[in-house]
């Protein structure tokens, strides 16, 4: 007997669960559309009004590719003609000449925080770095300066410590590297 009942009142849960709800919204009337209006509105019976945009029909066009004849090297402000930059490197390289390494890595340091995109820093950074016997400091310094060096000069510089760093590593390839590199610039 609990059984049956049990089994009915689970059918009308059920058949309550499923049953569609009442539609309380009138169907959409068809009204006579413009010529220019080609969108067709649903509604369906959550009452939520669905309208498809107007789209026109994309095209391809072909592009045409210009390539330069030449390669235009673009030089970015790295900050390094800002006034206090200059004088704290003109400071840092009189330390330098001084072999006043600790004074100069702090100049540096300070010169670095004004401009951090100036490859000069990061190539007396590295210098010191060779001085102190830091060779794989020296070399990472001498690195990333690479990636903001601007000019063949500044370049062959930094390049010039990854080959003593390199060297004094006992690295053979990062020191060929380093001479194929010097010997392109």
């Amino acid at each position: 007997m609990m059984k049956k009942i049990t089994l009915i009142i689970g059918a009308l849960v059920l058949a309550g669960c499923t049953a569609a709800p009442e539609r309380t919204t009138k169907p959409p009337t068809h009204s006579t559309q413009n010529k220019t209006q080609k969108k067709k509105v649903e509604q369906p019976s959550s009452g939520v009004k669905i309208t498809p945009y107007e789209q026109k029909e994309i095209k391809r066009q072909n592009v045409p590719v210009i390539v330069p004849e030449q390669k235009v090297q673009q030089k970015f402000n790295d900050g390094s003609q800002l006034p206090a930059f200059r004088n704290l490197m003109q400071k840092t390289q009189t330390a330098f000449k001084q072999r006043k390494y600790t004074e100069a890595e702090r100049y540096a340091l300070q010169a670095q925080r004004i401009a951090p995109q100036a490859s000069e820093t990061y190539l007396y950074l590295g210098l010191i770095a060779e001085q102190n016997k830091e060779y794989a400091n020296a070399e990472a310094l001498a690195r990333r300066g690479l990636s903001y060096a601007q000019s063949n000069a500044m370049k062959k510089q930094l390049w010039l410590i990854v080959l003593r760093a390199s060297q004094a590593r006992n690295h053979p390839v990062k020191a060929q590297e380093a001479k194929k590199a010097i010997q392109s610039l």
